[in-house]
């Protein structure tokens, strides 16, 4: 291998390989949350306990009243799943009406085989079941299951985005905010994000697929705070900004769809960037993006991969 040339295969191609039938199976894993409470008064066509078989989510549009909706753990095809949560999301629904039809070229990165990918089902109260599946990324166009158009989620969420935007918040339901903790404050070392790490009442939480397997996420409960820490090459000290609310939840989510991809390139002279981000139990997770190394990501949990698109740097 020629000097100052990096090779990196991300783990993400690997599990392309398992865990990812066309057939429209599913899994089942654990659920804490999310799911109705106990003596609730069921819906009329209360949220399925798992995805519907693909044949049946055949709704050619997206207008009406949905009531549920569920990630899939595998989407159709052989493909790399992003991490999404193993229960139904039956509030916050209303985020939901960002969902439109689209047209346009969402550029290179959107396709299947780079970007990771999601497939969901919506349920709505007339009983029918509208299936969308697509690449991860904020600007990337889903396709409704049987309608032959696209469909594009809000500006800087995406369809993968404003899903799991709704299901932070539906989680962020069930828990008391606690306090501010500590600071927040960069890691010593940005190649070790985990080191700034901390632990709140939401890491009870165990619901999730990861690589279409049952795992709990990383961080479910929606992102309130958080700070970008950003290196100069070479430099020993970072400088610090703070992150909105929506920049911190937008990096939350990014963490679950880290794109996978095999490179070969040149190092660079480019910045180093660790964005560390907190729900509002104070369980806080970190990513860093380094620029100078084909933009390699490093997230909390040793997870690692190429791109990341959430964040403004």
């Amino acid at each position: 291998m020629p000097p100052g040339r990096s090779v990196l295969l991300v783990p993400a191609l690997l599990a392309m390989l398992v865990g990812c039938q066309d057939d429209g199976s599913t899994a089942s894993g654990p659920v804490r949350t999310g799911e109705p409470a106990e003596g609730a008064v069921p819906t009329p066509h209360a949220a399925p306990p798992d995805c519907v078989a693909a044949q049946e989510a055949d709704r050619g549009d997206l207008a009406g009243e949905p009531t549920w909706v569920r990630f899939c753990p595998g989407p159709d095809g052989l493909t790399a799943p992003a991490e999404v949560p193993s229960d139904a999301l039956t509030t916050h629904l209303d985020l939901l009406s960002g969902l439109t039809a689209a047209v346009g070229d969402p550029g290179l990165d959107c396709r299947r085989g780079f970007s990771r990918t999601y497939r969901l089902q919506i349920g709505y109260d007339d009983g029918e079941v509208a299936q969308v599946s697509g690449p991860t990324g904020p600007t990337c166009l889903g396709t409704l299951r049987g309608a032959g158009w696209s469909v594009g989620g809000p500006d800087r969420l995406g369809v993968y985005g404003v899903v799991m935007a709704a299901y932070g918040r539906q989680y962020a339901d069930g828990f008391d905010a606690s306090a501010p903790g500590d600071p927040m404050t960069c890691p010593e070392d940005p190649q070790r994000p985990d080191s700034v790490d901390r632990d709140g009442a939401s890491t009870a939480l165990e619901t999730g697929y990861r690589y279409g397997r049952p795992d709990p996420m990383v961080m479910p409960l929606t992102a309130v705070r958080g700070i970008l820490c950003t290196w100069s090459f070479g430099a020993a000290e970072p400088v610090v900004r703070d992150l909105s609310a929506e920049e911190a939840e937008r990096v939350r989510i990014g963490m679950h769809a880290i794109y996978g991809a095999m490179v070969d390139c040149g190092m660079s002279r480019g910045p180093t960037h660790t964005a560390v981000v907190e729900d509002e139990t104070g369980t806080r997770r970190a990513v860093t993006i380094v620029e100078s190394q084909c933009s390699t990501v490093i997230r909390s949990d040793d997870g690692y991969g190429l791109g990341f698109p959430w964040l403004d740097q």
